[in-house]
């Protein structure tokens, strides 16, 4: 997931203009450390960062990676719940067919938003 999905919310995008001249020193190429250092100096004098502004930030990033990948794992277990129960009938291609689907996409799912 990027973050531009994210700009819809409205306290997520002070925090993303909180980080936006963090974000900019990443993207030149490699400085000395010294010029490293006295820009983040100066970057940190003039803007107010604190724990509480990038656990937001990160807990909006990470908590539906999080969602998704228990999802995906969930569908993944049920379906192997569902291949190991009794069946029902003597029949049981369907049962197999949605227990496959169900593991594939779960495991799509889980390794999507898990990576």
């Amino acid at each position: 997931m990027n973050i531009k999905s994210f700009d819809s919310i409205p306290a997520n995008k002070t925090i993303e203009n909180d980080l936006t001249p963090f974000k900019k020193t990443d993207e030149r190429p490699a400085a000395s450390r010294t010029d490293l250092l006295d820009e983040f100096d100066s970057l940190l004098a003039n803007h107010q960062l604190d724990n509480k502004i990038t656990r937001r930030y990160l807990g909006r990033i990470r908590l539906p990676r999080l969602i998704g990948g228990v999802l995906g794992a969930a569908m993944c277990v049920a379906a192997v719940v569902i291949v190991l129960a009794p069946p029902a009938t003597h029949d049981n291609t369907v049962r197999y067919i949605i227990a496959s689907a169900m593991l594939v996409s779960g495991a799509y799912i889980a390794v999507r938003f898990a990576l």
